[in-house]
């Protein structure tokens, strides 16, 4: 799904691609640009890299993938050993679980919390009935 950031950049290269593909020189096209100028606009920078993108042929005004860390942590194996660790010892801590576990706190917290249903009542983590997870409740 689209953020709003993605659906806001896909309209700006959208109105660089037009005047770029029709030969419209961009300082003419940036011209146009700063008449509607908003502070969330593209920098100059990468108005410039865009329509240089469309001079090449390359019409797409998507983004181009971006390479990153993949969320890793929230894995059934790591969910299910969580589970069975706090089934152990329903005192341990997120601490104790990512000293032992080797992923995040907030990679734990999330497990627990979005995935597992639990919250934290005095120090030990029990199910929160008010939490629906799916398939539990069928």
């Amino acid at each position: 799904m689209a953020s709003k950031d993605d659906n806001f950049n896909f309209k700006w290269r959208t109105y660089i691609e037009f005047p770029t593909i029709l030969k419209i020189q961009l300082v003419q096209i940036l011209s146009e640009l700063q008449d509607i100028r908003c502070v969330d606009c593209p920098s100059r920078s990468t108005e410039e890299r865009w329509a240089a993108r469309f001079r090449s042929g390359d019409a797409d005004v998507t983004d181009f993938p971006r390479s990153g860390r993949p969320v890793s942590a929230t894995t059934s194996e790591n969910i299910a050993l969580i589970q069975s660790m706090d089934m152990e010892d329903k005192c341990i801590t997120v601490n104790q679980l990512e000293q032992s576990m080797e992923i995040s706190s907030g990679a734990i917290h999330t497990i627990l919390t979005t995935e597992l249903g639990y919250r934290s009542i005095c120090e030990k983590w029990v199910p929160d009935k008010s939490v629906r997870i799916k398939g539990w409740h069928d």
